[in-house]
């Protein structure tokens, strides 16, 4: 009898009858070691060997300090709350107004958010400029501050406040784009408005001015005449030395001046016409009128008055000469640069 026993003791231990159902389920084929130890049954992280990564979820950060059941839903390990996906265990927060993907923003070590400038420069709103500073929640508006709703990426969709308040022009009465990239610089700290073409007319040296009324008198901003006298007519008009105006100079500024500044004339009387900043003519005069005795036209001017030159003398000195008559026109044709030979 005590054989037959130890015979099916035998029998029963080879057919595993007293081994016991994994709790686990029917999935999880692994040694009882890799989680459990000899002393209890409890599970130690620090000693496991179990490869929690097999499953295709890596137990990373924070993550290795949960216990299992928090994920998942009973021993059977199959039965786990989610597939990998962040919310099947985190509540959504932002009520789906953001990626689903947790971690597309945040690491499993710490909630705290990563780099938003890079992240939102991903998006269809890079953050340039005082952009790059702002609060989210001075954009982001919403009942719920966790919220983060896409919002238009127009400027007048943030900015249609700025546009309604400017006055200097008057955006709106004027009837300016709404486009505010059209003439103002987001990459500048202020609204400032260099990057406004106005390319009919350059803005540059004497005309680099910051007020638009300045040309603009008539609080109307409709294109306005280019033509220098338009702005420049009282200049004209007050010029004296020489009287622009009674000598009929031209009206076309740039002729004599450049947009830098009134002074130093670009007018070369020297090369264009008879030199009187250099040579034997340099501080003999005072005022144009010396030489221009026609009163308003400086296309006449006389050496004969200015020179001791009486038409007798000059009479004798000049005989045998082609072509001598005692006349200023004469005087220039045969001394163009004021000299005596």
């Amino acid at each position: 009898m005590h054989r037959y026993l130890i015979f099916l003791l035998g029998i029963l231990i080879s057919l595993n009858v007293f081994a016991q159902k994994s709790p686990h389920g029917e999935l999880l084929q692994i040694d009882c070691s890799e989680c459990h130890t000899t002393g209890n049954w409890a599970v130690n992280s620090l000693t496991s060997t179990f490869n929690h990564a097999n499953t295709g979820f890596s137990l990373e950060g924070q993550h290795l300090q949960i216990d299992c059941k928090m994920c998942h839903l009973s021993l059977e390990f199959n039965q786990q709350k989610g597939n990998n996906v962040c919310v099947s265990c985190h509540i959504d927060v932002h009520q789906q107004t953001l990626n689903l993907d947790c971690q597309s923003c945040h690491t499993s070590n710490s909630w705290i958010i990563l780099d938003a400038k890079e992240i939102h420069n991903n998006s269809r709103f890079p953050l340039v400029g005082p952009h790059a500073n702002a609060d989210c929640f001075e954009c982001h508006l919403t009942e719920n501050l966790l919220q983060f709703r896409p919002l238009g990426i127009d400027c007048i969709d943030c900015h249609r406040t700025e546009y309604l308040a400017t006055s200097n022009p008057n955006h709106q009465d004027v009837g300016y784009s709404v486009d505010c990239f059209e003439c103002h610089n987001m990459r500048s700290a202020e609204w400032s408005s260099d990057g406004f073409e106005h390319g009919f007319f350059p803005l540059t040296g004497g005309h680099a001015i910051n007020e638009c009324s300045a040309c603009h008198t008539s609080g109307s901003f409709e294109p306005i005449s280019s033509d220098c006298v338009s702005c420049h007519l009282d200049d004209y008009n007050a010029t004296q030395n020489p009287s622009h105006s009674t000598s009929n100079f031209s009206t076309n500024c740039v002729e004599c001046h450049t947009i830098n500044a009134w002074q130093p004339s670009t007018f070369d009387h020297d090369a264009q016409y008879f030199p009187i900043y250099s040579g034997s003519h340099k501080g003999e005069w005072n005022s144009c009128t010396d030489c221009h005795t026609t009163a308003g036209n400086y296309a006449l001017f006389s050496c004969i008055d200015c020179h001791e030159h009486n038409k007798t003398d000059m009479d004798k000195e000049h005989q045998g000469e082609n072509g001598y008559v005692y006349a200023s026109i004469n005087c220039l044709d045969c001394h163009p640069n004021g000299k005596g030979d």
